[in-house]
């Protein structure tokens, strides 16, 4: 299934254009603070980002991979993204999220995943997501407490492409 276009209340949720990629560069990935406890490390370089949308629209019809750019409806601000995706590793679906820095602390994560979630669920039958963050990350465990995820186990959490090791928590979501 495509990634298709998703609304709430306050945002439209959509897959990444070439044209977002300086929005993209601009919002989050030249910050080093939004990539602190990503896998990703931070782009220095525009080139980077436009390379990343290039992929991410390449993946647009992969029927495990479907991620959103996250857009504010009143003034068609791109503000982040949100993603589920079917990891290997756990065996199983997992979300992952990440917002500017401006647009932390406005419920705007939580809202995107909500929608994402029912995508899921309602369209890909998905009943189990894992979610994963690191400890010293305790706004990303709110967000996946305020999405209904329970404490699953402590993991090691690696950030930066595996450049720095951290201490994680897994959480999970059943549905229906």
């Amino acid at each position: 299934m495509k990634t298709p276009i998703l609304h709430t209340e306050r945002l439209d949720l959509r897959p990444f254009t070439v044209e977002d990629a300086q929005d993209v560069f601009e919002c989050w990935e030249s910050d080093p603070d939004v990539a602190k406890y990503m896998f990703w490390c931070s782009h220095n370089d525009i080139e980077k980002t436009k390379n990343w949308v290039r992929k991410e629209q390449d993946k647009v019809n992969d029927s495990n991979w479907y991620r959103f750019a996250i857009v504010l409806r009143e003034s068609g601000s791109l503000i982040g993204t949100g993603l589920i995706y079917f990891e290997d590793e756990v065996d199983c679906w997992e979300i992952a999220y990440n917002l500017g820095k401006a647009y932390w602390g406005n419920g705007y994560v939580t809202e995107a995943m909500r929608e994402i979630i029912a995508f899921a669920h309602d369209e890909l039958e998905i009943n189990e997501i894992v979610g994963r963050y690191a400890k010293e990350n305790p706004s990303s465990g709110n967000v996946l407490k305020k999405l209904g995820f329970q404490y699953e186990k402590d993991i090691p959490y690696e950030c930066n492409r595996g450049s720095v090791l951290r201490e994680g928590i897994q959480c999970r979501l059943y549905l229906d």
